[in-house]
């Protein structure tokens, strides 16, 4: 899936880092769906979707696997306003991993009916994982 994948993202990811089996990957917003087309056309088993907050943007990261190759596919979104497409369309599994960064980072992703509290309680906080945003940021 390797090659399969540089073919299909020439354009679209920067390929940063190769290490053994695993790829990782970084693309722009604006190439974002493109991008998850492309990869849904190579595999269908998304493994995770991990989100952080850097400071400056939230970083998301797109893990798939495949019986030889993890790929890893990271786009940054704005922190004050976390809105992405969501990928459930293309990978129905996605949604867990959608739900669990829409409560911890509150990241919303557009097209996912089903963005509801699956981890915390009504008394947790709203995001914990997010970095407090100072007034006028």
């Amino acid at each position: 899936m390797s090659d399969s994948f540089r073919k299909k993202i020439t354009g679209l990811a920067e390929i940063y880092k190769t290490h053994g089996n695993a790829v990782f990957a970084k693309i722009d917003k604006k190439d974002f769906l493109k991008t998850m087309e492309k990869t849904a056309e190579l595999t269908e088993r998304i493994s995770s979707i991990s989100g952080h907050d850097n400071g400056k943007t939230i970083e998301l990261v797109y893990t798939f696997t495949s019986e030889k190759l993890v790929l890893n596919i990271k786009v940054e979104i704005d922190r004050k306003k976390p809105k992405i497409e969501s990928v459930t369309k293309l990978f129905p599994g996605a949604g867990v991993f959608e739900r669990e960064n829409f409560e911890m980072l509150g990241v919303v992703f557009s097209g996912n009916k089903n963005l509801k509290k699956i981890l915390l309680g009504k008394k947790s906080p709203k995001t914990p994982l997010r970095k407090s945003i100072k007034e006028g940021e």
